[in-house]
């Protein structure tokens, strides 16, 4: 498995130097469900609860978060008396959380060595997979393997004892998969506004590749089934105008601005382009709207196969 995009890992330095300050305490959606009037810290504490009831982490548990953020549900599975362990790419926030408290280590998922098999009884992967399969392995045909590589891994990683063992995903999915190529290609080579140049601007930002609908159930096959799907898009949708909106409100105040100003000097073409994304085409935004969506979010649990 290859390491970690470095464009992965540029755009959380981008999103940690200006996201807390904005008041946002985590990178995935909130859960509405259907609830327009519901605030948005309430919308997040929903969804990390629901996750870990479907992973059914109960007082004494332990649960791995598999890029773990800003350790949301890192303290939701502690305050319910779990021991919880994160893993993430982005330095800042493994800062971020050791001075929190939270247990969380700077580790590529993809290779997690062997001292951690056998050591949870339930994994959480709350909006990092997309991130895993970049618009290159899927040219290449790569991305069925690392997608399996996933769930070999998390089954390694559980312990065996645990015979209602399980696996909590949310992940991003192409609606229509488009030709990999096209991301591999600069957003000027498409018309401004057309599909090809907002996959264009999202994969020089975000780094990653989304699997179709299926395409995980078939790289878990004797390995994990699914247990029960829900799709979250709306949820996403709404999280991401908050975003958009609380942005576009206090983004170039001068204490933001100041906050941010040691990570735009260290990555500025990473910041540009992360600007340009989600303020100036909202292609961020883009994948969520309109009837169908060009995107689904699929909350999926799986339960290990014996």
């Amino acid at each position: 498995m290859t390491p970690t995009a470095p464009t992965v890992v540029a755009c959380y330095s981008v999103f940690d130097a200006f996201f807390p300050a904005l008041g946002f305490t985590d990178l995935t959606d909130g859960m509405y469900e259907g609830n327009p009037h519901r605030p948005y810290d309430a919308a997040q504490a929903r969804q990390a609860g629901v996750l870990l009831d479907r992973a059914r982490v109960a007082p004494g548990d332990r649960v791995l978060d598999v890029g773990c953020g800003y350790g949301r549900i890192l303290r939701t599975a502690a305050a319910r008396g779990a021991k919880a362990w994160g893993i993430t790419v982005s330095p800042e926030q493994v800062r971020r959380g050791t001075r929190a408290g939270l247990n969380v280590q700077l580790r590529d998922f993809k290779h997690l060595g062997p001292e951690w098999d056998g050591q949870f009884d339930a994994v959480i992967a709350n909006g990092s997979l997309e991130h895993f399969a970049q618009p290159a392995d899927a040219v290449a045909g790569r991305d069925d393997d690392i997608y399996r590589h996933l769930f070999s891994t998390v089954r390694r990683l559980g312990d065996p004892a645990r015979a209602d063992a399980r696996f909590v995903t949310t992940a991003i999915h192409f609606r229509d998969r488009p030709d990999p190529t096209d991301l591999l290609r600069p957003p000027s080579a498409f018309p401004r506004g057309s599909a090809g140049f907002h996959w264009a601007r999202l994969a020089r930002s975000f780094g990653g590749w989304y699997p179709v609908r299926g395409q995980l159930a078939r790289c878990a096959d004797g390995l994990f089934r699914l247990v029960h799907e829900e799709d979250g898009t709306d949820d996403y949708r709404r999280t991401s105008e908050a975003w958009l909106a609380g942005a576009r409100r206090e983004l170039w105040s001068a204490r933001v601005a100041a906050g941010a100003l040691p990570v735009v000097l260290r990555r500025p073409i990473a910041t540009v382009r992360m600007l340009r994304c989600v303020l100036g085409s909202e292609s961020w935004n883009w994948q969520f709207r309109g009837d169908p969506a060009p995107t689904v979010l699929l909350r999926q649990t799986w339960e290990r196969v014996d």
